[in-house]
């Protein structure tokens, strides 16, 4: 790097207060975009955001704000965000290296593999699927308890339709699968995500559950009117939410997942960007249902630009989305650190992305999932 180019960036970052911005490897930027994401967060009320946007393999990384909004430490490339539900996307990879090693199937019903207490007396327990974990279809509940306690844990699982007869969003779904993917290898599930993907992906900064020295950099989540959470340390792992990771380690997953196919046989990856079945906003049929069918553990975006894929997620005090289009190469990686952060995602995509299309990931629901 030149001494111009540093000389630059130091005027740079002091003449923006509060903003830093990291990039890999050096490109071209400006003020006027770190301008307008410190105006995005402070409209929405959202203490930091850590958003990554690579488009042929090129990275522009900001890190804007604080990773608590009383003590004012500013995030930074390496502070670490709850993804939420981006966690399931990780899981179904997982499965999907699981699959192409031959211990487990897409279309063989998980109980035969695993007799889970919790389905011992639902009259579907035999009928349900990894296919239909993984594109929302086993007629479970989002949650049917107070998850991770144990009274949760404890808690028989009742199906509200026949597995493979409709759509619910099911995070008790994952977990089946989680268990499931335990008791067939006789590893935890943070020993197969290790495994199987943090170590492979050279995912340096991210856990599958909380390490000790963590909390040396980590985001804190906010409530709607700015104020800190307790710092959120889940010890258990959980397939549907508890990946803690940074933009940056994220984007590198899913370029090497959905771009390439890194790791799985060329007809997995293939099935792994299929569109396999329709999912719902609501009880009945919109017409908006057909742009965001599922793929597996990830929704599609079909629209004037073509097909993407994406997912959202949300936890308490933490809301965060990718979107991400093959065909260009384009990804767009979001995390913030607030209860009001989906507010966000809709002015971060006309930002970064070609405006002339419908982004259905958001406008289906308004961003209100996950």
């Amino acid at each position: 790097m030149t001494n111009s180019l540093k000389l630059f960036r130091n005027k740079l970052t002091k003449a923006v207060l509060g903003l830093t911005l990291f990039l890999i490897p050096a490109i071209s930027f400006s003020q006027d975009t770190l301008s307008k994401i410190q105006e995005i967060a402070h409209a929405a009320n959202v203490p930091a955001i850590q958003l990554n946007y690579q488009k042929d393999g090129v990275n522009r990384l900001y890190n804007i704000g604080f990773k608590n909004s009383e003590t004012k430490s500013k995030i930074d490339r390496n502070t670490i965000f709850q993804a939420a539900s981006l966690t399931k996307v990780i899981a179904t990879y997982t499965f999907l290296r699981l699959m192409d090693q031959g211990l487990i199937e897409l279309d063989k019903p998980l109980f035969s593999y695993y007799a889970y207490d919790r389905l011992a007396h639902n009259p579907n327990k035999d009928k349900i699927t990894a296919r239909h974990v993984l594109t929302h279809q086993t007629g479970l509940l989002n949650w049917e308890g107070d998850v991770p306690s144990e009274e949760w844990r404890k808690t028989a699982l009742t199906s509200q339709f026949e597995a493979g007869t409709d759509y619910m969003y099911s995070g008790e779904g994952f977990y089946f699968l989680q268990e499931t993917m335990e008791h067939i290898t006789g590893k935890t599930f943070q020993q197969l995500v290790e495994e199987e993907v943090l170590l492979p992906f050279k995912m340096k900064n991210s856990a599958i559950v909380w390490q000790d020295g963590m909390e040396q950099n980590a985001a804190f989540g906010h409530y709607e009117n700015n104020s800190p959470r307790k710092l959120g340390m889940y010890r258990k792992s959980n397939a549907a939410y508890t990946l803690y990771t940074t933009a940056a380690d994220y984007s590198q997953f899913i370029k090497k997942y959905i771009f390439e196919g890194f790791g799985l046989k060329k007809k997995t990856h293939e099935l792994a960007l299929k569109r396999l079945s329709e999912a719902k906003k609501s009880e009945g049929i919109s017409a908006d249902d057909r742009h965001v069918p599922c793929a597996l553990g990830m929704r599609m975006q079909i629209n004037e630009m073509g097909t993407s894929y994406w997912h959202t997620g949300s936890n308490p005090g933490f809301r965060c989305f990718f979107l991400a289009y093959p065909d260009s190469e384009e990804i767009v990686v979001a995390f913030t650190n607030s209860d009001s952060g989906f507010a966000t995602i809709p002015h971060i995509l006309a930002l970064f992305l070609n405006n002339n299309q419908t982004f259905w990931m958001y406008n289906w629901r308004l961003g209100e999932l996950d």
